[in-house]
């Protein structure tokens, strides 16, 4: 248990001292509120506010990149450094480079969430604390399944495929979660089924007070399960193979 911990010390610290990862999971999606947030006025669909359409789209869009993208570029390095191999000649359990990856990603996934919601609120998007803590609460849980697709490809995909296939996924779930333009009819369907769509419109709801539907809620569960369960599968196939 104390070298889970420390190790899960350690993997918290890097990711907070990358400044490529915090620019991208923070900095970048409030660049792109503001710049977009400041052109759209009225409401979007749903017939929410489309200012904070875009502002949980782009909080959602810096989630994703932090939990996805971080997660699997580093264990391919890692794996490409025999870092992992190395651990595993540790004491430490099987599991435990695991949980430090996801801790990891949890606490990077902390400030994409909240610088966002400061910019939204300090641009005039004013709720109640209740909303805010809602919808925080469901994109950050939500975002888990973000964290596990990133294990699983960096376990999952040759070493020098894995940047290709992380951005292919990063940029796929994006657009196809209506991250940058809203969809409807037949897209906004097929859309409905991901992740990213879910944590979008999930916290889109949550933040503007509207009922959040069961079936959205058990479809992310789903995917938040169902993500775990194959980077735990990935995991064992990686590990078996070094």
């Amino acid at each position: 248990m104390s070298g889970t911990l420390a190790l899960t010390r350690l993997e918290i610290r890097r990711a907070l001292r990358n400044r490529r990862v915090m620019f991208f999971a923070v900095m970048y999606p409030v660049g792109l509120y503001l710049l977009i947030g400041s052109t759209v006025s009225g409401t979007a669909s749903n017939g929410v506010s489309a200012k904070a359409y875009v502002l949980i789209a782009m909080a959602s869009f810096g989630a994703l990149g932090a939990a996805l993208t971080t997660n699997a570029t580093k264990i391919a390095l890692e794996r490409k450094e025999g870092w992992t191999r190395q651990l595993r000649l540790t004491a430490l359990p099987g599991g435990g480079y695991v949980v430090g990856k996801v801790a990891a990603a949890t606490v990077i996934t902390v400030p994409a969430l909240v610088v966002v919601f400061g910019a939204g609120a300090a641009t005039g998007i004013h709720q109640s604390a209740t909303r805010w803590i809602t919808a925080f609460l469901i994109m950050w849980i939500g975002s888990l399944a973000f964290t596990g697709l990133g294990i699983a490809i960096g376990y999952g995909v040759p070493n020098d495929s894995v940047q290709m296939v992380s951005m292919i996924t990063y940029l796929g779930l994006a657009v196809i979660g209506g991250l940058f333009v809203p969809f409807s009819g037949t897209m906004a369907k097929i859309g409905a089924v991901s992740p990213s769509y879910q944590v979008r419109q999930l916290g889109t709801d949550a933040v503007n007070g509207i009922h959040l539907p069961a079936h959205g809620l058990m479809i992310l569960g789903a995917w938040v399960v169902g993500a775990a369960a194959l980077a735990a599968v990935m995991y064992r196939r990686g590990a078996a193979e070094e």
